[in-house]
């Protein structure tokens, strides 16, 4: 294989890459919100997740850097949350569930370049592929793990008024 081989197969593997994550990224905004409504394994704030873990990993400054393009497909922006109250904040976070499934389902984009490319870029793609979501994953996982506190506080303040009215 010569070097502009090497090349064209980078260049083709950066479009299936690219490719694949921008489909998976179009047709999520289109995913039933009943599968989103519950964590799953994927999804679930783990106990480590905690706000100070987040803080050193410098998530807010983060976010601030990275572009958000949750609303680009017909999706919800998540820069914002859109209010303090339960509804809001479950509607929120099903949006918050479904990016992270997004990131996570991209980070597997480089499994087609197992068909035909050399190991070495095959590798070289699984690299870009995880590299270019774990940011946005990290952002991702410290709102939800935020918005899971959020929603426990708003839950609890209704169950107190309601016993209290």
């Amino acid at each position: 294989m010569t070097l502009s081989d090497y090349i064209l197969l980078g260049v083709i593997d950066i479009a299936v890459i690219a490719g694949l994550s921008i489909g998976i990224g179009a047709t999520a905004p289109r995913w039933p919100d009943r599968w989103l409504r519950r964590d799953t394994w994927i999804t679930r704030p783990r106990g480590w997740e905690s706000p100070r873990f987040f803080r050193r990993l410098g998530t807010a400054s983060l976010a601030t850097r990275l572009p958000e393009f949750g609303s680009l497909f017909g999706g919800r922006s998540k820069r914002r949350v859109p209010g303090r109250d339960v509804e809001s904040l479950q509607d929120y976070l099903v949006e918050v569930r479904r990016a992270i499934w997004v990131h996570v389902l991209s980070m597997f984009t480089w499994l087609p370049l197992l068909v035909f490319n050399p190991w070495g870029l095959v590798v070289a793609g699984a690299v870009i592929a995880v590299v270019i979501n774990l940011p946005f994953l990290i952002i991702l996982r410290g709102n939800n793990a935020r918005l899971a506190r959020m929603l426990q506080a708003a839950q609890r303040s209704n169950e107190k008024g309601r016993a209290d009215g």
